[in-house]
């Protein structure tokens, strides 16, 4: 029913203008929205049947990252509808987190490290334009004592430190290896009785250019010195090769003699799978790689876990869990430490990454061209950084170590006779089950960035976790 209007004689003794009394007594028929067209943020923000809210949940999404370089926060805020006065950014009294309010909801973010502040503090928003995204900068405050910034906690940030080292295995007692997906027992306690570190991975390319003999031998002679040689396992004049009860440690994987894997077996994945790939033989979880070249069996450390009866030595660089459960840690970190060792060794960020295949390591052929392989190019852009996020996983606890890359879906071809080489990209071999993770990790990475800080000049942006921060 339309509302009742008053003639325009009853507005002669307010003295409006006529355009305005026009207005009153000729008002607009109300117009009927449909209520798929309401805003999402009516009935106290109720979403959609698409994209539903659980229990408690807020439609505010906060995320913070640490820029060390320049010693400051970085907080973003994703709202659903534009921010207003009465939105508000509260500070809390001992600067490690902050509480964004806006329509009656609010959220609460761990900043990455405590910043400026003393006594509740409401944070200043900007006044204009009206924005759905907040972005805030902070001044992060190192109190007397700490180091988080500069001495040596500085220093050992720079280190590309993974666990599980030789020297760390060495320290524990009772050493046992099981598989990530089933716990079963895949290198038995008291198999192994020495563990021994290997250069990095291209130490068989820089043999060429090393001495036979190191200044710290130069004193062994004749058969002496060839039985120091045996006995690393490595050297200029022999091939390294997998030795009974000696498991040899690299950045990521660790390589035994077949008899030492009492829970490990070859098989096929699939009818065209490899027949050197390494599974459990309870699970038939994929472990690793039957290595021909050093015959030995090749586990990776990212799909095992690891028992003992002592902790690792102090200090503790990474975690060790009084939990009867094995330690485990995520691929993605594996993932990061073999970028950052990339890095180290050839100076270039970016890497196009595609998984390896028996293609990709026999000799190129006039038709490999026409199969190409789905891979990505992954852009190293920020190798050290620590965030939070408002979005809570059962995996993650903030703040959380990172490195932030730019990434593109590409495809990979093996190179032909001839080809150009790209400038400034270093091609990578990742394992099939490995690549798959970094396409799964860099996805999910998307829901912790502000939509509004998901991509820069074209790229994807996505986080991988380091190791670091949480296990100091």
């Amino acid at each position: 029913m339309p509302p009742s209007t008053l003639p325009a004689s009853a507005y002669e003794a307010l003295e409006l203008p006529t355009d305005t009394v026009e207005i009153l007594t000729n008002p607009k028929p109300n117009k009927v929205v449909p209520a798929s067209d309401a805003s999402p943020n009516l009935l106290q923000n109720a979403c959609t049947k698409d994209d539903p809210l659980a229990l408690n949940e807020s439609t505010i999404t906060l995320y913070a990252e640490l820029l060390l370089n320049i010693r400051t926060i970085t907080l973003f805020a994703s709202l659903r509808t534009f921010h207003t006065r009465e939105t508000k950014a509260q500070l809390s009294a001992d600067g490690s987190s902050i509480t964004i309010s806006h329509e009656g909801e609010s959220a609460t973010i761990r900043l990455p490290i405590k910043v400026q502040g003393g006594g509740d503090a409401t944070l200043s928003l900007p006044a204009s334009p009206p924005s759905k995204d907040l972005t805030l900068r902070l001044q992060m405050e190192e109190k007397e004592g700490t180091d988080f910034l500069g001495g040596v906690r500085a220093e050992e940030r720079k280190a590309n430190l993974v666990p599980w080292d030789g020297a760390s295995l060495n320290a524990m007692q009772d050493v046992e290896l099981v598989c990530k997906a089933c716990h079963e027992v895949l290198v038995k306690n008291g198999t192994i009785t020495e563990w021994r570190d290997l250069p990095n991975e291209n130490w068989a390319e820089m043999m060429d250019f090393w001495h036979c003999h190191k200044p710290d031998e130069h004193h062994l002679h004749n058969h002496t010195h060839e039985t120091a040689m045996e006995k690393k396992g490595y050297a200029a004049g022999n091939r390294l090769q997998a030795l009974p009860s000696i498991g040899f440690v690299d950045l990521a994987s660790l390589l035994f003699k077949e008899e030492d894997c009492q829970g490990v077996q070859v098989g096929h994945l699939s009818s065209e799978g490899s027949s050197q790939t390494c599974l459990c033989k309870s699970c038939k979880h994929v472990l690793g790689t039957k290595d021909t070249s050093t015959s030995g069996w090749r586990i990776n450390k990212w799909n095992m876990g690891l028992t003992s009866s002592s902790p690792s030595p102090s200090p503790p660089l990474f975690p060790s869990s009084s939990s009867p459960n094995p330690t485990t840690y995520p691929a993605q970190k594996w993932i990061s430490a073999r970028l950052l060792s990339l890095i180290e060794n050839s100076g270039a960020r970016k890497f196009h990454i595609h998984p390896r295949s028996s293609s990709s390591s026999s000799s190129p052929s006039p038709s490999s061209s026409s199969s190409r392989t789905p891979s990505l190019l992954v852009w190293v852009f920020t190798p050290d950084l620590v965030f939070s996020s408002s979005v809570s996983s059962t995996d993650r606890k903030d703040p959380t170590r990172c490195m932030k890359v730019f990434y593109e879906k590409k495809t990979w071809a093996p190179a032909q006779l001839g080809e150009a080489e790209a400038v400034g990209v270093e091609e990578v071999e990742f394992e099939e089950d490995l690549f798959g993770e970094l396409e799964h990790v860099l996805r999910r990475s998307a829901g912790l960035v502000p939509s509004s800080a998901r991509k820069w000049m074209g790229w994807d942006v996505g986080l991988l976790e380091r190791f670091g921060c949480g296990e100091w």
